[in-house]
C-alpha cells in the first residue's frame, strides 16, 4: 500500500494518462494487422471476401503479351509514372481505360499537368505511332471519353507535372535562402 502512495501523483498526471493510450493504440494497431495479415489467401484477398480478379496470378508474367487468370479473365499489366499517388505496375482488364488505371494509381498528384498526359507504346501500332498525348482537362471538366485510346500490354502513362507554380517557387526560395544568406555574412566580413 505505501508503494501505490508514491505512484498515484504519477497516475494522475496527463502526460502519463497520454502515453499509455498512445501505446494501447499502437499494440491493438499491431494486433489489427497481424490478424489481417495472417487472413489472407494466395491472391492477397480475405478467403471470406470475393475474388479479385485484378490482383494478378502469383506467378511471373510476360510484361508485353496479354495473359488469364484461373477465372479465364484477360488481363495485362499497364506502368504509371509521374504525378500520380501511387506510381508503379498494374495489372489491369484488357478493356481497362485511362481513368481506371489512374484510379488504381491513387489519384492525380496536386502537381499534375492534365492538357500533356503521355501514353507510351513498347511497339507502334499499325499507323507507326509509338506515343499519344491526351488531354485528361476535357475529361475531368465536361466527362468526354472520346479521345480515350484503347490500352495495351505494357503501355506507359506518364503524368508530367506542371511547369513553375508558386508551391515549387516557395520550396525553391526555401532551399536558396540559406546559402544566399551564408554568402552575405561571408562577403559583409
Amino acid at each position: 500500500m505505501t508503494v501505490l502512495k508514491y505512484y498515484v501523483p504519477v497516475i494522475r498526471s496527463w502526460s502519463f494518462c497520454l502515453l499509455l493510450f498512445a501505446l494501447s493504440v499502437l499494440v491493438w494497431t499491431e494486433r489489427c494487422y497481424a490478424i489481417l495479415s495472417e487472413s489472407q489467401g494466395s491472391y492477397g484477398t480475405n478467403s471470406i471476401s470475393a475474388y479479385n480478379p485484378l490482383a494478378g496470378p502469383p506467378y511471373p508474367l510476360l510484361q508485353d503479351s496479354y495473359f488469364t487468370d484461373d477465372y479465364g479473365n484477360i488481363l495485362m499489366i499497364v506502368n504509371v509514372l509521374g504525378e500520380v499517388n501511387r506510381p508503379g505496375q498494374y495489372v489491369v482488364r484488357e478493356n481497362a481505360d485511362i481513368s481506371t488505371v489512374l484510379t488504381l494509381a491513387g489519384g492525380l498528384g496536386q502537381e499534375a499537368n492534365l492538357k500533356k498526359v503521355l501514353v507510351a507504346r513498347r511497339e507502334p501500332d499499325d499507323d507507326g505511332r509509338q506515343a499519344y498525348i491526351i488531354n485528361l482537362k476535357s475529361y475531368f471538366t465536361e466527362g468526354d471519353r472520346s479521345f480515350f485510346i484503347a490500352l495495351k500490354p505494357n503501355d506507359t502513362i506518364i503524368i508530367p507535372e506542371k511547369g513553375m507554380s508558386l508551391t515549387k517557387a516557395a520550396r525553391l526560395i526555401s532551399i536558396a535562402y540559406p546559402f544566399i544568406n551564408f554568402y552575405d555574412i561571408i562577403k559583409s566580413r
